[in-house]
C-alpha cells in the first residue's frame, strides 16, 4: 500500500514537471509576444469575462495594462490562459478600452488589443412638441437614447415628403434626422415618424412633423435698362406657385422659360428696337398669380434708352442752303455721316446738310462700330420768297411829299433776315424818266412771323419842283430766308 502511494506521488511530480517544461523553455530567451494570437473582445452590458488560450506559451513574463478601470486582464501561467474581465456597464454609452501587453524581459516588445462593451439597454425619444417646418423643407432632428436596435418608421402616406437621413440602429445617444422635402402641395400638411422598439414592435413613439406652405414669388432684377437695339433680357424667378407674366409696353414680348430647379427658373423676354426720336421710354413687366389675390405682384421696371439718334425726322433745305442736324450721341464713339444721294444733298462731318439740287435723299448717321444708327429724310428745293406786305404813311407840303414812314410786315410762317434797304424816287418829265436813290434804311435784323419793321425818311421832295413832272417812290429791301437771298420792292401807295 505504501508502495502504491509512493508511486502515485512520483507520478504527480513527473506530470507537473512535464507541464512546467511544456510552458517554459530552458532555451536562451527570445520574446514570443508577436506570435500570440490575440483577439479583440466585445462584451454585452453585463459583467462578463473572456478567456483566450495560448498553448505551449510561457506567459509568466507578460504584463497587461488596461486603459480603462472597468476592464482588467489576468494571465494564468498554469493553463497558458489570458482572462479578460469587464464590469457591469450601467451607462447608456458604449465604451472601449485598449489593453497593452508588455514583455517584462524585453519591454520594447508590446501588443495591444481592443475591448468593447455595449451600453445599457434603453430607448428614449427626446421630443416635447410637434416640429414646425417651413415651406422650403429642411431637416428636423431629435435625440434617441438607445442601446438596442430600433427602427425609424415612416408610414407610406408620408414617405413622399419625409425620409430618414440617419441610421436606423442606435447603440448610444444619437440624433435622428428626418429630411423634409419642399412643400409643393400648395397647402399645409402633417406627417408622423415612429421610433419602433425592435424587441417589441408594439412599442412605438410617434413624432409629429407639421409643414406649412407659404406662397413665394421673387424676381431678380427689379429694374433693367437696355439700349435701343433688339435685346434679349432675362429674369431669375423664384416661385412655388404658377406665375402669369404681363407686359404693359407692347415693345416687350413674352419669351421662354429655362428651368434651373424645382422653384427657380430663368424667364427670357425680347425687347424690340427703339426707333422713336426721343431719349428713352419706360415700361413695366408684372409677375403675378390670380389664384393668390393676397400675394403681392412683382413689378419690374424696364427702361430703354436711345444712345444715337437725330432729333429731326425730316427737313427741307433750299438749293445751296445749309441745315445743321441735331444729333444725340451717347455711344462714346465718333459719329459717321452719309448721304444716300450726294447729287441732291451732301452732309459734313459735323452733320450739316447742304442742298445741291431739287430732290429727295436720306442722310444717315452711324456709330464708329456700326452698331447704332439713325436717319433723316431730306428734301431739297428752290426756296420761295417770303410773304411780305408794306404800308406807307406820307406828309405833303404844297402838294409835294416831304416825308415817308414805310412799315414792312412779315406775313410768312418763316423768319426772314432783313438787310439794309434803299428808297428811290422816280421822276417822269415828258419823255424823260429819272430814278434817284434818296434814302437808306441801315437796319440788319431778323423779322419773325407777324413782326413789322418801320423805316422813316424826311426831305424826300426834289430840290427843284417842275410843274410838268410827276414823282413816284419805291423802297427796296434785301432779305434772306431758307438760306436764300431775295429782294422785296415796296411801291408808294
Amino acid at each position: 500500500m505504501k508502495a502504491i502511494k509512493a508511486f502515485g506521488l512520483f507520478l504527480v511530480i513527473t506530470l507537473l514537471g512535464i507541464a512546467v517544461t511544456s510552458c517554459k523553455s530552458d532555451d536562451p530567451y527570445e520574446s514570443r509576444i508577436s506570435y500570440l494570437a490575440i483577439k479583440d473582445v466585445t462584451f454585452s452590458s453585463d459583467a462578463s469575462s473572456d478567456i483566450q488560450t495560448f498553448s505551449n506559451e510561457n506567459l509568466s513574463n507578460y504584463e497587461a495594462k488596461s486603459s480603462e478601470s472597468w476592464c482588467s486582464v489576468t494571465f494564468v501561467q498554469a493553463s497558458c490562459r489570458m482572462i479578460v474581465e469587464a464590469e457591469n456597464n450601467e451607462t447608456y454609452d458604449e465604451r472601449k478600452a485598449v489593453v497593452t501587453i508588455t514583455d517584462t524581459k524585453d519591454p520594447t516588445k508590446t501588443r495591444t488589443f481592443n475591448v468593447t462593451q455595449a451600453q445599457k439597454d434603453g430607448l428614449i425619444v427626446d421630443v416635447a412638441d410637434a416640429f414646425i417646418v417651413p415651406t422650403d423643407g429642411g431637416q428636423v432632428s431629435f435625440d434617441v437614447k438607445s442601446n438596442i436596435d430600433y427602427i425609424v418608421y415612416i408610414p407610406r402616406e408620408y414617405s413622399d415628403w419625409l425620409s430618414n437621413a440617419s441610421g436606423t440602429r442606435g447603440l448610444e445617444t444619437k440624433t435622428v434626422t428626418i429630411n423634409v422635402a419642399k412643400n409643393t402641395s400648395q397647402k399645409n400638411r402633417t406627417g408622423y415618424v415612429g421610433i419602433v422598439n425592435s424587441k417589441d414592435n408594439t412599442k412605438v413613439t410617434w413624432v409629429e412633423i407639421d409643414q406649412e406652405f407659404k406662397e413665394v414669388l421673387r424676381v431678380d432684377p427689379l429694374s433693367i435698362t437696355v439700349d435701343e437695339l433688339r435685346n434679349e433680357i432675362s429674369f431669375k424667378v423664384n416661385a412655388n406657385i404658377p406665375v402669369d407674366v404681363n407686359t404693359y409696353p407692347d415693345w416687350v414680348q413674352k419669351g421662354t422659360i429655362e428651368e434651373t430647379d424645382d422653384d427657380n427658373y430663368i424667364y427670357k423676354m425680347t425687347v424690340m428696337p427703339f426707333e422713336e426720336k426721343k431719349l428713352s421710354r419706360q415700361g413695366k413687366i408684372v409677375f403675378e398669380n390670380a389664384a393668390y389675390p393676397d400675394l403681392e405682384e412683382v413689378a419690374v421696371t424696364i427702361i430703354q434708352n436711345r444712345l444715337l439718334y437725330i432729333e429731326e425726322s425730316e427737313i427741307e433745305v433750299p438749293i445751296g442752303g445749309r441745315f445743321g442736324l441735331t444729333l444725340r450721341n451717347d455711344t462714346e464713339q465718333e459719329a459717321v455721316w452719309k448721304s444716300d444721294n450726294e447729287k441732291v444733298a451732301t452732309v459734313t462731318k459735323d452733320g450739316t446738310v447742304i442742298g445741291v439740287t431739287d430732290g429727295m435723299t436720306t442722310i444717315s448717321v452711324t456709330s464708329a462700330d456700326g452698331k447704332y444708327k439713325d436717319k433723316v429724310e431730306v428734301q431739297v428745293k428752290q426756296a420761295n420768297a417770303a410773304k411780305l406786305n408794306d404800308a406807307w404813311s406820307k406828309v405833303l407840303e404844297n402838294g409835294i411829299v416831304s416825308s415817308f414812314t414805310i412799315t414792312l410786315t412779315n406775313n410768312d410762317d418763316r423768319t426772314i433776315h432783313l438787310k439794309p434797304g434803299s428808297l428811290y424816287r422816280v421822276t417822269v418829265d415828258g419823255e424823260e424818266t429819272t430814278t434817284e436813290k434818296i434814302g437808306e434804311d441801315s437796319v440788319t435784323r431778323d423779322l419773325k412771323s407777324g413782326e413789322s419793321h418801320t423805316a422813316s425818311f424826311s426831305s424826300v421832295a426834289p430840290a427843284t419842283i417842275s410843274e410838268t413832272a410827276t414823282y413816284s417812290y419805291y423802297m427796296v429791301w434785301d432779305y434772306n430766308v431758307d438760306l436764300q437771298d431775295f429782294t422785296y420792292t415796296a411801291t408808294e401807295k
